[in-house]
């Protein structure tokens, strides 16, 4: 009867044992699986076809203005058409909208948009205020805390929905945007264009950027320098790639970035800014 009962207490631990080692590999497991779902999605893009957008924003297009797309911008409000409007008085047109200076019939390997900033002026810009139009959200990425949790910049055109994930952030001069480039920029040009926009960056971002991406440029105009200065704000992207998540990417912030902290605090004065 002792034996039967030794037998019995050894089976016994030996279940339980095995059944601690069970749990303890459902638990790991499940631990890895909320790791994958909350880190592939959590910071993930996801795209909100504006291309019903586009098709309605076409029938309120007149001889002056012409719709070629739309622009969506993560974390701001900048979610309206992109017209083409050569020599139009802008000032006349009063709902939302951003345009391009050239009209190209397929997606350019680079894309200028500009967009009105009429509001959000000041030195230190103000992030979320529903009642800024055009571009002025568009600011809020001036602030590392805002960059840090969007980077990404959707374009519809030509019945497509693409994603462009942000590598820079600049200040730049407004003589020095080529916002009427009439075609494509050759390997070469494209190159010099990813360097110079790398070096404006206020953030360096851990996005890798090739001459053979494609590119948009979103600008608009900025006090931060002062009332007289010509520079203008801009924010870079390139087009995912074929099979890449849309995730968030590391940023840091860089001397450019320390240069503006100092004009926000008033360290630092331009003119009027």
């Amino acid at each position: 009867m002792k034996k039967k009962k030794k037998l019995k207490n050894k089976v016994g631990k030996k279940q339980i044992f095995l059944l601690g080692i069970s749990a303890l590999i459902v638990l790991a497991l499940l631990f890895l699986f909320c790791v994958y779902v909350f880190g592939f999605f959590g910071n993930k893009y996801r795209i909100e076809s504006r291309t019903k957008n586009v098709i309605e924003a076409k029938k309120k297009d007149d001889e002056n203005i012409k719709t070629v797309g739309w622009i969506r911008v993560q974390g701001t409000n900048i979610d309206y058409p992109v017209i083409y409007a050569p020599g139009y008085d802008f000032s006349a047109k009063v709902d939302d909208f951003a345009w391009i200076e050239v009209e190209f019939n397929e997606l350019n390997n680079i894309v200028y948009i500009s967009g009105h900033n009429i509001k959000n002026l000041s030195k230190n810009p103000i992030i979320g205020d529903k009642s800024h139009t055009r571009f002025e959200q568009l600011m809020a990425y001036t602030y590392y805390d805002f960059v840090k949790d969007n980077q990404f910049i959707q374009y519809t055109f030509n019945g497509k929905d693409y994603l462009y994930k942000i590598y820079s952030v600049s200040y730049v001069d407004f003589y020095k945007l080529d916002l009427y480039n009439l075609g494509p920029y050759d390997g070469d040009r494209m190159e010099r264009y990813i360097e110079a926009t790398k070096a404006q960056s206020l953030f360096n971002f851990d996005v890798d950027v090739k001459n053979t991406d494609k590119i948009i440029s979103l600008d608009t105009c900025t006090r931060m320098y002062g009332e007289i200065s010509t520079m203008h704000f801009r924010v870079n992207g390139r087009l995912l790639r074929k099979g890449e998540a849309a995730k968030i990417s590391k940023v840091t912030t860089n001397s450019k970035y320390e240069e503006i902290e100092k004009i926000m605090e008033g360290e630092k004065k331009y003119e009027d800014a």
